[in-house]
């Protein structure tokens, strides 16, 4: 584990080194919003097949990969965002574990609870696997989890409310704000 792992992606402005040279952060993110959420759709339009916790690095990359080299990839050491710190570097295997255990535990292709994605997004935030995205990939990938089950997550507007109950650890809460529907 590299201990500079986290400044390696910075460029020398603080702004998330990527491969359209662009050192502006309004602009990058920006740029970063229209091209995730283009590749969201067209993950979603195919509709990626969930097996295990892997599929999250493939979808990651797929959303990112046009920006950042490190899209898909895990991070190499631990990480933090304000007060939450997330799951330890060193102990990804157990979490991958975890998400897993909860995955092929859950019925194949019946409907699922709210309580039931909200552990997993629990998890799976908890988990927090890559340098940026994290939010955005878990969505698509229970997303598309959901679909196998014949159901849509619909999440709140605002993302506020969930990183609130998510910092908490609060899967009931979670559970609360997410609607899950059956698919038309």
């Amino acid at each position: 584990m590299a201990d500079n792992w986290l400044a390696a992606t910075l460029d020398e402005n603080g702004v998330l080194k990527n491969k359209l040279g662009i050192k502006d952060p309004a602009e990058l993110a920006q740029k970063e919003f229209w091209l995730s959420a283009k590749a969201a759709l067209q993950i979603l339009r195919h509709g990626v097949k969930i097996t295990d916790i892997d599929d999250l690095n493939k979808i990651h990359q797929i959303m990112f990969g046009e920006l950042y080299e490190w899209a898909g990839q895990e991070r190499q050491g631990n990480f933090r965002k304000g007060n939450t710190e997330f799951f330890p570097y060193e102990r990804f295997v157990y979490a991958k574990e975890d998400i897993n255990d909860i995955l092929h535990s859950l019925p194949k292709t019946e409907p699922l609870s709210a309580i039931d994605y909200a552990k997993l997004l629990d998890r799976i935030n908890f988990y927090h696997p890559f340098r940026e995205g994290n939010g955005r990939s878990s969505k698509v990938f229970l997303q598309c989890f959901a679909m196998q089950h014949g159901q849509v997550i619909d999440y709140p507007l605002t993302n506020d409310e969930v990183i609130a109950a998510e910092d908490a650890g609060d899967v009931e809460r979670l559970a609360r704000l997410i609607k899950v529907e059956k698919m038309a």
